[in-house]
């Protein structure tokens, strides 16, 4: 087998196990938090089903509520 080939076999590999983990990081993490509301953890969740790797940082780096936006606050009105 083509080097290149498996080269590409093994950054798809380890790209799709980055997916998954991310993705599943952030299921977790939205369930297992109380404090979010029932639509904030649905926003949350579509935003990992969308982007897991975006919504993953954004989650680990600012929190369920990132800078301070909650939903249903004067800011989303």
């Amino acid at each position: 087998m083509n080097a290149d080939i498996v080269l590409a076999w093994l950054v798809a590999g380890l790209a799709g196990a980055a997916y998954l983990a991310a993705l599943a990081y952030g299921v977790v993490q939205v369930v297992r938090t109380r404090d979010l509301s029932r639509g904030e953890r649905n926003l949350w969740i579509i935003g990992f089903l969308v982007s897991p790797l975006i919504a993953a940082l954004v989650w680990f780096f600012a929190g369920p509520h990132p800078w301070g936006l909650r939903w249903g606050t004067p800011a989303f009105r």
